[in-house]
Order: C-alpha cells, then structure tokens, then sequence
C-alpha cells in the first residue's frame, strides 16, 4: 500500500570515493519497490554524527565493509512521515510520523528525501519537529554506554568526557535523572550549557592538573578517545569501570587502565526500539533536551560535514529536507 505521490525518482547526498567533504555529492536515485517486511518513509531531517564523517573519510568498520559497494549514502538518524508499507506490516500505517535509527551499521542511507526502514527501527512521534533527528544514534549511544555497560547506579559518579557534545550532553542528563553524580569534562566555554542541566562538576579538558586530583570514579565513559583519553585516564587515580565509545581507539584506551579499572571495554551502539521510544518520550516530556546547533538543507551536507569535523558547531547538525 502506497501513496501515489511517492515520485520515480528522489534526491539523495552520496560519495563515490573516500575524502573530504566535496565528496558529497547531491544526486537523483530511483525509487524501488519494497519489500514485504520493509516501510518508505518520506524524510523530513536527518543529523549528522561522528560516524558519518569517518566512514566517508574511509575511517572504521563501516567504510571498510563497503569500500566495494560504493556509491553510499550516509546518515542513520531519520525523522519522517510513512508514506509507503510492505504487505506484511501491520504496526504503522501511512501518514504515521516517526523517527528511527536506520540501517546502522553498514546500510545507512539517511541523508535521503526517502528512506527505506523496517517496523523495529522505527518508533511514532506525537509530532515530527526537526530537532527529534538528532535523537536516535546518540541517545542510544548514552543510554546503552551509561546503564547497559556502564551498569550505573543511582548514588554512583560517573565521568563523562566530550560531555558537551551530542552523546554527552544527553548522557548527562540521563546520568541525572537517574540519581548519579555527574562529572562533566568539556571546554569552558561549554560550561554555562551544562551547568544549566542541574548539578554538574564542570571540569576544564584543557587541565591536564585536574585529572589528578579527581575523587574515586564508579564509571568513566569516554567519547573523544585517543591520546587524550589516555592521557586523562593515566592520570586519574581510583576508577571502577570504563566505558569507551571511539572504535579507533577503543584496544589503546582500554589498555591504559589496565590494573586500575576492575573493567573496561567498547561499545558498538545497536538498535533498540524499546530504549529509544524512552528516549522520545523524555524528550516530548521535556524531561531530555536535545543540543542542536544549527539547521542546514540536505542539498549542503558537504558544508555541514565541514562544519561538524571542525568542532566549532557547539552541537548536533541537522539536515532537513523540508
């Protein structure tokens, strides 16, 4: 069943080589047919994450395993509306809005006027504003690092760094609402933002001092990885558990607190509908804030990618189609 406005052909931003951002190209794609178990959604917004910008430079797992199948389409964040279903869905409907997390890891295929889905990656929306896109690959991301790995507790204190960026800053918030005491690692001028979530200690990254003089840490997640995570790790004295979310780097990071921590791992975000549609009701309940920094047209993903590889956005970059 389909809504006969679904056009032959749509607009799309793909790369046909790894590189830099002018790789990006805007092109037209032909519409195929679904699949049974498969949903057409038409995309009002997509976002931006770390992992968009590494594949397309040819960086990880997900660039290596399509490195032959190229052109790609990036992007796993999707906010829309249903306008086509397969025979075999039963839990949407067409005209259901929605927001999803697509294709992860190695389909993708967001950074599209449309998108094709199934019925587990999808979750309805009260109403579809934009801001909703940058919800679904970094709210999983917190959740799962902060409780299904982390196993954070209430009472407990949690580290984050990068707190200030699109996982962080919704992990300190998941982190609070959830009972725990909250150290937040960013820039200084990052500090009224999170200060502003409740009670958080700020710490500057910038200090390499401070590392030192940390209180015992139950879990320390970490989101910028590398050498700066190591160095910060190296410093700090007592730490339970860590959590590192930078594949690159995840082996590195975890050795470095060998005989410190009693564990430390990465973590590879998955689906999961129920946690996400958890996600969607904090935030429609005001009880999640979502930290966009600007709104950009699909049509200038290559400006956009330039901008979030630069640091200097201050948040999540959304790219809308409407």
């Amino acid at each position: 069943m389909s809504d006969c406005s679904i056009p032959s052909v749509y607009s799309a931003v793909e790369f046909h080589e790894f590189g830099e951002p002018d790789k990006l190209s805007y092109v037209q794609r032909e519409t195929k047919d679904l699949a049974s178990t498969q949903i057409r959604v038409k995309t009002l917004a997509t976002s931006i994450n770390p992992i968009d910008f590494k594949t397309r430079q040819g960086l990880g797992w997900a660039a290596q395993e399509n490195a032959d199948k190229l052109p790609m389409v990036l992007g796993y964040d999707a906010l829309g509306e249903i306008v086509e279903i397969g025979a075999d869905v039963s839990e949407f409907a067409i005209g259901d809005k929605v927001v999803g997390f697509v294709g992860f890891p190695l389909d993708a295929g967001c950074y599209s006027q449309y998108v094709v889905a199934t019925s587990d990656e999808l979750v309805k929306v009260e109403r579809s504003y934009n801001a909703l896109a940058a919800l679904p690959l970094a709210g999983l991301t917190a959740y799962q690092g902060l409780f299904e790995h982390g196993k954070l507790k209430a009472g407990e204190t949690v580290l984050i760094s990068g707190a200030s960026g699109g996982v962080g800053y919704l992990a300190v918030q998941l982190a609070l609402n959830a009972g725990a005491k909250v150290i937040a690692v960013a820039s200084k001028a990052s500090g009224d933002k999170l200060l502003a979530l409740g009670e958080v200690t700020l710490i500057d990254y910038s200090d390499a001092s401070v590392f030192e003089t940390l209180p015992a840490i139950d879990l320390w997640f970490d989101l910028i990885g590398g050498e700066p995570a190591i160095l910060q790790l190296t410093a700090a004295n007592e730490l339970e558990r860590l959590v590192t979310v930078p594949t690159v780097s995840k082996d590195f990071v975890c050795d470095s607190v060998l005989g410190k921590a009693t564990s430390a791992l990465g973590m590879l975000v998955k689906n999961d509908k129920q946690q996400l549609t958890k996600l969607v009701h904090a935030v429609e309940n005001n009880e999640l804030r979502l930290n966009i920094a600007k709104y950009m047209p699909l049509a200038q993903a290559s400006a956009a990618h330039q901008l979030a590889e630069s640091g200097a956005a201050g948040g999540k970059i959304v790219l809308t189609t409407n």
